[in-house]
């Protein structure tokens, strides 16, 4: 049984910590573990906040992936791997991929983060372009299709016809 005084000092410090963002339930218990709160104090305070409505996974997975989406533009295998470092379950993180990636498109998101990338690119070499734009992307967490076909479609490896004929055509000024 937790020390009347000491969980009453453990719930004030959840409280505090959840006023700032909604949190899940592995990232309070590690903040108030950090804090030296006992483990009983701990494990109560959080049924307690999860009885209050204060704590709930899914609902912060939800919030929390919308936002990261919408703010990041994110590709799917980021999301799973940010939710699982907040500690959520398999289930929540598949749950959540799967609503939010049926909502959001990842081809958009892929494609406004690639012209957004590329546009900081111009003026190096198109090797050069093509190994960063590939990087960039597999960095935000889109998959190796999404990342070679959105790639291709934006750096196609021969110049189009209409390229070629303005290059060469002498320009009067």
């Amino acid at each position: 049984m937790p020390d009347p005084e000491g969980l009453k000092k453990t719930k004030a410090a959840a409280l505090k910590y959840l006023s700032y963002r909604d949190r899940s339930v592995h990232e309070v218990a590690e903040r108030l573990a950090e804090k030296d709160h006992s483990q009983s104090e701990v494990k109560e305070t959080i049924a307690w906040l999860k009885k209050l409505g204060y704590l709930d996974d899914e609902r912060f997975a939800l919030h929390w992936g919308r936002s990261r989406i919408a703010a990041k533009n994110i590709g799917e295998y980021r999301l799973r791997r940010e939710l699982s470092q907040k500690g959520l379950t398999a289930d929540t993180v598949d749950k959540t991929a799967q609503a939010l990636y049926s909502e959001f498109d990842e081809w958009e998101l892929a494609q406004s983060c690639a012209e957004k990338k590329l546009a900081r690119l111009r003026g190096i070499a198109r090797e050069a372009q093509y190994r960063r734009l590939v990087q960039h992307l597999q960095r935000k967490g889109f998959s190796s299709d999404t990342v070679f076909k959105m790639v291709n479609k934006l750096l196609p490896k021969t110049a189009t016809p209409e390229t070629t004929t303005q290059e060469t055509q002498p320009h009067n000024d």
